[in-house]
């Protein structure tokens, strides 16, 4: 009986290469697989809009997408179009750090014949593999996203599947799945959701023939120029940390240097009390305290003031251990 499920999945899987050209492999791996298959063999949206590929995204503006979306079992028929509070991510981070770089290039090289297809694989319970997979392309202003497995277990080899000829069957194992990652295995009545409902193109409702409640259709032009960008975030973080930290370090300076400054002063008084000379004035302007002072640290401007007046305290000490050296005898 194992033989005739492998004729069948055999027939069935070159059945589907002798149709269309084989795809583009981007990443292969166990838990990954990104390729670029032609449009026909997995999405629908093409029968309506012309694909507009290959498209440029930076990285940072693929994970901003992918992030925003969450998926979740349906709960009745109007509920399932409804995303809810803390709706589990439809790509967890160990998702999105396999799948933005391998996405970005595959949006890069895809040709207007061809969509993105996706597979993530990981382990669940009782030696299965949970699957997610579906499709990503572009249709003018609107990215389309079909999600069409999601965290679904199926076998590990087609040994496991049991004495049965039925393709059901045969199909929920990951060797079927990896071969066919836009087809949907096994029972599964689930919804995905984007996290900013306002920028959806198309409203969703049910049909027989397709599954809307697992596509979605997202300005991602509008939504990307409203979101803000993380990366430009995370260096002005950065940034605001390095002038901090400089800041601290020139308030220590100057903090020592003056102290020191106290110190010599003392003695000064002190020598020009017993030996009558004449005390050394203070060259430290109090303009000059007043913008220590005052500066706001991450500006820097200021931090150019604070740089010049630990200069000037630099020479003022430089001045009184000068003033303070023992005189040569004449």
């Amino acid at each position: 009986m194992q033989v005739v499920l492998v004729i069948v999945l055999a027939i069935f899987s070159s059945g589907c290469i002798s149709t269309f050209p084989p795809a583009r492999v981007i990443r292969e791996s166990g838990d990954l697989i990104v390729r670029l298959e032609r449009a026909p063999t997995c999405d629908a949206a093409t029968q309506r809009t012309p694909l507009s590929h290959p498209a440029s995204f930076t990285q940072d503006q693929i994970r901003k997408l992918l992030a925003s979306l969450s998926a979740r079992e349906k709960v009745g028929l109007l509920s399932s179009f409804i995303g809810t509070p803390n709706t589990p991510r439809l790509f967890d981070k160990t998702d999105l750090d396999l799948l933005v770089p391998a996405v970005q290039e595959a949006f890069a090289k895809a040709t207007v014949e061809e969509v993105i297809v996706f597979l993530l694989a990981k382990p669940a319970q009782d030696s299965l593999i949970a699957i997610t997979s579906g499709t990503l392309s572009i249709h003018e202003e609107a990215l389309s996203v079909a999600a069409v497995n999601f965290q679904h277990p199926v076998h590990t080899m087609l040994a496991d599947v049991g004495a049965t000829d039925r393709l059901s069957d045969v199909r929920e194992t990951l060797e079927y799945v990896r071969s066919s990652p836009c087809v949907s295995v096994g029972e599964q009545d689930f919804a995905i959701f984007f996290d900013r409902p306002s920028f959806q193109l198309e409203p969703r409702s049910g049909s027989l023939l397709r599954y809307p409640e697992r596509a979605l259709s997202i300005a991602y032009r509008s939504f990307l120029t409203a979101a803000p960008d993380t990366t430009k975030q995370i260096s002005e973080k950065k940034n605001a940390v390095r002038q901090s930290a400089d800041g601290e370090a020139h308030d220590q300076a100057i903090a020592d240097l003056q102290r020191r400054i106290a110190e010599l002063e003392q003695a000064n008084q002190a020598l020009a009390a017993r030996t009558g000379a004449i005390k050394l004035t203070d060259n430290t302007p109090d303009a000059l305290q007043s913008t220590f002072a005052n500066s706001p640290r991450t500006n820097p401007e200021s931090q150019a003031a604070l740089r010049e007046i630990i200069k000037q305290l630099e020479t003022r000490l430089a001045d009184l251990e000068r003033q303070l050296k023992p005189q040569p005898p004449r």
